[in-house]
């Protein structure tokens, strides 16, 4: 019986070791006790909230770049509120492409930023006049709204939609509200203006939420909730569950993506409206990166097999090298160039078509 015990508290004391040993070192990569954020999230917490006047919502409910702010990044913002020049210094006797996207698009983590997107290679490659209405952050109801300015107004000869499956499917719907922020920009991250349901009416209101109740456990009031803020490795597994439910809700939306469809849908009507038109490219997460056309079909069936777009995807092999780890996710220089070489020989083999 002795024995027995002395071996059970020895296995014990090594447990108590080795989750020790653990502790330090999660706490060595930066998790604190409390911290339930996902390894996913761009969010850290700071000492004071600075709002970071980089983007902004104008009159016309767009999400667009500052001027101002940005031509002092060396990074030339036309007067609309996108990269490049002006579209009335476009010119007329070239072909004029319209990109519309998020981060990607805009050229999130490619280095130099300001010259290394797979957009500024197409314009530096091609004869093509490539504008550029990618904006870190915007979603369907922004692509939509930007369709229906600038299809009329620029009349393109082919529009490229391209959509971010880690972020673009949609869980809510919301408005396109004039001079309405859906975004904050903060040197804690980008942080939205709705998040689960509820609505923040300024970036510290939003940010205090995050910090102080959605993703830690600043204020625990049951008892396992102490016991588990005390500890970094417990939070870590207590973390598990929201991952669990969020990977539930994920499940759900897969297979019901009715939000984003109805405005996918609306954008490939209104090219067909103005007799342009109108491809979808699809930029996996990382972790998908690898799978086939096939699978991503078959995985994503409720979009990518609607019949109204359908035959408007474009999806091309990305491996996971051409992307950034986590948290950035973003391409790297080697993934915008993938898609600068995949763009314009799909440019190529239609103009050739359509002669």
């Amino acid at each position: 019986m002795r024995k027995w015990l002395k071996w059970l508290g020895f296995q014990l004391l090594l447990l108590l070791l080795f989750c020790a040993a653990i502790e330090v070192v999660l706490r060595s990569m930066g998790y604190q006790p409390g911290d339930l954020r996902p390894n996913w999230l761009h969010f850290q917490p700071v000492d004071s909230l600075v709002v970071i006047p980089d983007f902004f919502t104008n009159e016309k409910g767009l999400l667009v770049a500052s001027k101002d702010y940005w031509a002092e990044q060396h990074l030339a913002i036309n007067d609309e509120g996108f990269r490049g020049k002006d579209f009335n210094e476009l010119d007329s006797t070239r072909k004029k492409i319209l990109f519309i996207g998020d981060s990607f698009t805009w050229g999130m983590s490619a280095s130099p930023f300001y010259d290394s997107s797979f957009c500024d290679l197409l314009a530096r490659e091609t004869d093509f006049e490539i504008i550029n209405t990618g904006i870190p952050a915007a979603d369907p109801p922004q692509y939509l709204a930007i369709a229906q300015q600038y299809i009329p107004q620029l009349q393109p000869h082919i529009v490229f939609v391209v959509f971010f499956m880690g972020n673009d499917l949609m869980k809510h719907d919301r408005q396109v509200t004039p001079d309405s922020p859906f975004y904050y920009w903060t040197n804690a991250g980008a942080i939205l203006a709705d998040i689960d349901g509820k609505h923040f009416a300024n970036a510290q209101a939003a940010y205090d939420y995050l910090a102080n109740e959605r993703y830690f456990l600043k204020h625990p009031k049951k008892l396992y909730e102490k016991i588990v803020a005390a500890s970094a490795l417990l939070s870590r597994l207590y973390a598990g569950i929201y991952r669990i439910e969020e990977k539930i809700a994920y499940e759900r939306l897969r297979k019901n993506t009715s939000i984003t469809k109805k405005y996918l849908n609306a954008i490939q009507q209104l090219a067909a409206n103005n007799h342009v038109p109108i491809k979808f490219i699809l930029i996996p997460e990382s972790k998908e990166a690898d799978y086939t056309k096939e699978k991503y079909c078959n995985r994503y069936a409720d979009l990518l097999k609607d019949k109204q777009t359908e035959a408007d995807w474009l999806i091309w092999h990305t491996p996971k090298e051409y992307f950034k780890p986590n948290p950035d996710g973003h391409l790297n220089n080697a993934g915008h160039r993938l898609y600068a070489d995949s763009v314009k020989s799909y440019l190529k083999a239609y103009f050739q078509t359509a002669k």
